[in-house]
């Protein structure tokens, strides 16, 4: 997840803290929505809120529509603002759409896990109130984890690109000492095969340092979703059956389902869900609780193996730092330099 989206799950979490605090006041959904986005539009009309909120750009959208009437005359280069997502939501219930449908169509993930949600509630009738605080905890959660895991790999990947500085240190360290570490590299047979193979172990470093901080940072955007989703849909009063098959539905209108797997299997434990559901049933339970504590739990695990692979990431990139670097650095800096001193003192004698 990069930085923006976690800035987005963030964002997310807190507009859906006051649509269920605005819900639970007696709020209509469409009501809600109006109110949110009007605090949208004055909390980015505010510089201090800069930074404090992702959707900043509107303020620079009122701008631009505020000096409209010079462009008459000079017409700078016309730059796209992306507009909050609430205005847009608020805007599209007043043309009669639905807010599943227009949250579906986001870009951001935390955004169409609330279109997710929001479907679901209507469709089985789950109390959206309710349901939106526990998401609007999960999304935070989650976009704290999200942070810890980035600093934990920011790291090993600067230390990476540091590394990859080597072979250029070398050759300006050749310099630097008066001997023309260039001239041997391009003009002599011997220096054309360092830089060939030197170029040849750089390229390869720098395509498995990629492939390892790329493998490093792949992980479940939205973990614990089906559950929590399964969760909302069982306040509801619906059988596990149905709102198992109503949770699949809304994952893959959003694109938030795992390829063709089941929704019994969209967790990462697989039928962690329907064990949920049995164990409530012979307990003779309410089931949604159960399901937020399992969902909460699969993100304290997915929080978990991100860190343990962005520990264990630093101890692999020593693989391309020793076997491809340090080479590239003899070959491009050190045999330069050899080369220009031995070079040198021969045609002194």
């Amino acid at each position: 997840m990069t930085r923006q989206a976690i800035d987005e799950a963030e964002q997310t979490a807190a507009v859906v803290e006051r649509l269920a605090a605005l819900l639970l006041g007696g709020a209509t959904a469409a009501s809600a929505w109006q109110h949110v986005a009007s605090f949208a539009a004055a909390e980015s009309a505010h510089p201090a809120s800069h930074h404090a909120r992702a959707g900043s750009a509107l303020r620079g959208e009122l701008r631009r529509r505020a000096i409209a009437v010079f462009r008459v005359r000079v017409a700078p280069p016309r730059v796209d603002v992306a507009e909050p997502v609430e205005l847009r939501v608020a805007r599209g219930l007043r043309a009669g759409q639905r807010v599943g449908a227009i949250l579906r169509e986001q870009q951001a993930t935390s955004w169409r896990s609330l279109g997710c949600a929001w479907s679901l509630a209507e469709r089985t009738g789950a109390p959206l109130a309710r349901g939106l605080a526990d998401l609007g905890q999960s999304f935070r959660d989650h976009a704290a984890a999200e942070r810890d895991v980035e600093l934990a790999l920011a790291g090993p990947s600067s230390a990476a690109r540091l590394v990859m500085g080597l072979p250029a240190v070398g050759v300006l360290l050749g310099l630097a000492l008066g001997f023309d570490s260039l001239a041997v590299l391009f003009g002599t047979p011997i220096g054309l095969a360092c830089l060939v193979g030197g170029l040849a172990l750089m390229t390869t470093a720098h395509l498995w340092n990629r492939a390892l901080i790329a493998a490093a940072s792949r992980r479940d955007p939205v973990p614990g979703l089906a559950l929590d989703l399964t969760a909302l849909g069982m306040l509801g009063g619906a059988s596990a059956g149905t709102v198992l098959h109503q949770v699949e539905r809304v994952l893959e209108d959003a694109d938030l389902a795992h390829g063709d797997r089941p929704i019994r299997e969209a967790s990462r434990s697989d039928g962690r869900i329907e064990r949920v559901l049995d164990l409530a049933g012979d307990a003779g339970v309410p089931a949604a609780e159960l399901l937020r504590s399992e969902a909460a739990l699969e993100r304290r695990d997915a929080r978990a193996a991100s860190s343990r692979n962005a520990a264990q990431l630093g101890v692999r990139l020593m693989l391309p730092l020793g076997l491809c670097v340090l080479p590239a650095f003899l070959l491009l800096g050190v045999a330069p330099l050899i080369l220009a001193v031995l070079t040198q003192t021969i045609s002194r004698l």
